[in-house]
């Protein structure tokens, strides 16, 4: 029997540490803010019985008018995860050119179904930009599936469509059949009034998106997700298989997150400005770090990459400090967890509110500062 391997990142649902740095989203929304004004208008009328194979249609409709894409080229999935498996299903033993550093249970799912998976790294010194010379040379005419997040998780930084044009570009001269994957779960986790990049869907009939209402909705409860697949044959393959595995989401799932999105406006507003606040403590805290932390400001996402600087902090001097953050039942989500750095730190901005977020980082500067001094 093929074993899954275990990923230390099940600890940011299955703990509850004093301080919680290390999510990767806001607070968690709660029934009475999706439902709104509203209130329990239609809820009890909800027929609980199977659902569509594609998924509701105005559900579908409302996600294809935030995509820019038909309401056909929607199908919806039981959350994000649920896409990227479908997709990763259709690979065979083709390969899979996967971004690192990114969200581990990908990379976990693809070597769980055995997928030949290739990895190509990007670097906090580089900005975690993709190094598209490398990529070229890492597809192969046996590539099927290329997977990367914009933004990426756990930097925040997002692809820019250039460098998605020039991905596919490559593709085409190297592996033509081969499907593009660009998980934008973060893409509408802005701050304050900052509109969200443009989705790529569309850009490619290779090109795929994924989403979810999980992550810059704050409802990860709602197992809700899609994809947007532009060739008809391909989202025909992804229905069946959907349908095979899963049959239909929830009837109550899909019927509060077609009321969420239909809200998503102001949803996305509050959460916004939240997340704008977070961002703005720690960008005061790194400040007054400086010479021990740095970091690159995220683009989207409720999360940040720091880096404790190398020529400061040895390996043992790492090991120190996570050992105590684990002490003071503080939890942040190391680099190694992403497939980066050791130095690499991948702080949660605004799952904690703004006071315990400033408790939380004043326990990390003790032991960053601890850890400095031991060094020395």
């Amino acid at each position: 029997m093929r074993q899954f391997p275990a990923s230390p990142i099940t600890a940011l649902i299955d703990q509850t540490p004093r301080y919680n740095l290390g999510e990767s989203i806001g607070p968690d929304l709660t029934v009475a803010e999706l439902l709104g004004p509203g209130g329990l208008d239609g809820l009890p009328d909800v027929a609980l019985g199977y659902g569509t194979s594609a998924g509701d249609p105005e559900l579908r409709a409302l996600v294809a008018a935030r995509h820019g894409v038909p309401d056909r080229q929607v199908l919806i999935t039981a959350g994000a995860a649920a896409a990227l498996f479908l997709v990763s299903l259709l690979c065979g033993d083709g390969e899979v050119l996967l971004g690192q550093p990114g969200y581990p249970p990908t990379l976990s799912t693809l070597r769980g179904i055995g997928a030949p998976v290739v990895t190509i790294q990007s670097r906090f010194e580089d900005g975690y930009r993709p190094d598209l010379v490398a990529f070229t040379r890492h597809l192969s005419p046996r590539t099927q599936l290329v997977i990367f997040a914009s933004p990426q998780n756990p930097s925040g930084i997002s692809l820019t469509t250039g460098e998605v044009e020039q991905m596919l570009a490559a593709l085409s001269r190297v592996c033509p059949r081969a499907l593009l994957l660009i998980d934008e779960t973060f893409r509408e986790a802005t701050y304050g009034a900052a509109p969200p990049a443009p989705s790529l869907a569309g850009l490619s009939p290779r090109l795929l998106t994924c989403g979810s209402v999980s992550k810059a909705y704050g409802a990860p409860g709602l197992r809700i997700g899609w994809l947007t697949v532009p060739d008809a044959g391909l989202y025909e393959q992804l229905r069946l298989a959907r349908f095979s595995t899963s049959l239909a989401c929830g009837s109550l799932d899909e019927f509060l997150a077609t009321r969420l999105l239909g809200r998503a406006s102001q949803v996305l507003a509050a959460r916004g400005a939240d997340l704008a606040r977070a961002r703005g403590i720690v960008e005061r805290w790194i400040k007054e770090n400086s010479g021990l932390i740095g970091w690159l400001p995220p683009q989207a996402g409720a999360f940040c990459c720091l880096r404790l600087d190398p020529a400061v902090f040895g390996p043992g001097h790492l090991d120190r400090f996570h050992t105590a953050l684990t002490g003071q039942r503080v939890l942040v989500a190391p680099g190694s967890w992403f497939g980066d750095s050791a130095h690499i730190v991948r702080l949660g901005l605004a799952y904690e509110p703004a006071t315990r977020l400033e408790e939380g980082l004043e326990v990390v500067r003790y032991e960053v500062i601890s850890t400095a001094l031991a060094a020395i």
